[in-house]
């Protein structure tokens, strides 16, 4: 695989992972609509993860199966309007209304099928990592029960913040550990070095 695509996956795999820790512990105490920091290191956290998928994806190579190609599809479309529901949530948190703007005939329906969408290519994308053996299996599990989470969080009540939190410590973990893996994958190994020594 390409170098610089491995780079790329592997640099903003770990970055979107801790930006999302960072991000989501934040906002634990910036009230109801969250913090304009808070907000804004979710915004960069999801522009990240566009190229963290593609990473994953190219990394999974053949392991990657009809599965692996609908959770890139999915994940990558949900993520984009995750990014762009994110980017109106900053504007919120900055004190202005913005209700009106998820209320129309068109955007309605985004606003509503869009984190589905992203959920489910989570899902997907945590199963392709579990099922294509390239990266470690646990960290398709803690993409898996981090989305979960996630999900709950919406229908938690007073506690979505808290939820949230633990929901982006396995969510985080999982996209950290799948981006150390990246190096470790990419290394040369001890035939390759030996036969660049022969030579």
């Amino acid at each position: 695989m390409n170098k610089s695509i491995a780079r790329m996956g592997k640099i903003t795999s770990i970055l979107a992972g801790i930006l999302l820790v960072c991000a989501h512990s934040v906002n634990l105490g910036g009230g109801e609509q969250g913090s304009v920091l808070g907000s804004l290191l979710v915004f960069v956290a999801h522009l990240l993860l566009v190229f963290a998928f593609f990473g994953l994806y190219t990394q999974q190579g053949d392991g990657n199966g009809l599965l692996g190609f609908f959770a890139m599809l999915l994940g990558n479309i949900g993520n984009i309007i995750v990014t762009a529901i994110v980017f109106v949530e900053i504007a919120q948190a900055s004190g202005e209304k913005i209700d009106h703007v998820f209320s129309t005939p068109v955007t309605e329906p985004i606003y509503s099928f869009g984190p589905l969408l992203f959920v489910l290519g989570m899902i997907l994308v945590g199963v392709s990592m579990i099922r294509g053996k390239v990266f470690p299996a646990y960290s398709g599990y803690l993409l898996l029960i981090g989305t979960i989470v996630f999900a709950a969080a919406s229908v938690s009540g007073d506690i979505q913040k808290i939820i949230e939190v633990i929901g982006s410590l396995f969510t985080g973990a999982g996209f950290i550990v799948a981006g150390i893996k990246f190096e470790k994958l990419n290394a040369p190994s001890e035939f390759e070095n030996s036969s660049v020594r022969g030579n």
